[in-house]
């Protein structure tokens, strides 16, 4: 199951600690849809602070937003009224949820990797698979377990991060362990941030999951998605590329 708490605690903070090339990313989910002629139609899975939505709005598609933690929508939704577009944001699980209309493209940028048991995997395909219109095209992004393997040393890493905001501060510090069994990274760290002499702490716990090729055909084969592409090395227009599979995949 998705780790709620982690993106309860960092939802104000998301944007800035997690920070991506918009552009770039969309620029290739663009691109992507428009090789296989499909609509400027697309539901945004686990769309977070809404980011990415709303800048595939701005456009022309027509977009929804599902995340389940309500931190999250609501900045996702402050952010709609910001650029001035028009977003359907709804809140559910990613692997029981039900669209009131099915849809011809579903884009699923990191929340497979949130799902940590095979099971919850297949859920989620199947309710995404059920949510498709004919011949709909399901897109997403997971982690290369064969790249990333190379940043653990004895299977750990650390990392920091440091932003100033105007008068604002925050660092993100966290080390991870990687089990190269079950390929599940577990995240443990912490977050400061600074404002004039006010200081606040956050700590954080989450866990991923990362995959080979073979993990990912045998999931779609098992619910019945046919494989269009696995793409590997990221987005391809993503100048922050990450060690990434890029799939798409056929109802």
């Amino acid at each position: 199951m998705r780790n709620l708490s982690y993106y309860e605690t960092i939802a104000s903070y998301y944007n800035t600690i997690v920070p991506r090339d918009i552009k770039g990313v969309c620029d290739s989910v663009e691109e992507i849809i428009k090789r296989y002629n499909k609509e400027k139609e697309l539901l945004d899975l686990g769309c977070g602070t809404g980011r990415f939505t709303v800048e595939l709005s701005k456009r022309g598609f027509r977009m929804t937003g599902l995340d389940l933690t309500d931190e999250m929508l609501e900045i996702a939704r402050r952010n709609t009224k910001k650029e001035d577009v028009k977003v359907e944001f709804v809140k559910g699980d990613i692997r029981h949820f039900k669209l009131k209309k099915k849809v011809s493209t579903i884009w699923a940028r990191g929340s497979i990797g949130d799902l940590i048991s095979r099971t919850d995997v297949k859920k989620a395909l199947k309710s995404i698979r059920n949510n498709l219109s004919k011949k709909g095209v399901f897109i997403f992004d997971v982690r290369d377990f064969s790249s990333y393997v190379r940043r653990f040393k004895d299977g750990f890493r650390n990392e920091n991060r440091f932003f100033k905001k105007r008068k604002k501060v925050i660092t993100f510090n966290f080390s991870a362990k990687l089990n190269k069994r079950t390929k599940v990274e577990k995240m443990k760290g912490v977050i400061v941030v600074k404002i004039r002499k006010s200081i606040k702490k956050y700590e954080i716990n989450h866990t991923l999951r990362y995959y080979t090729r073979k993990d990912i055909e045998d999931l779609l084969n098992s619910v019945g998605f046919k494989i269009l592409e696995i793409q590997q090395g990221g987005y391809r227009l993503d100048k922050k590329k990450k060690p990434q599979y890029i799939v798409v995949a056929e109802k």
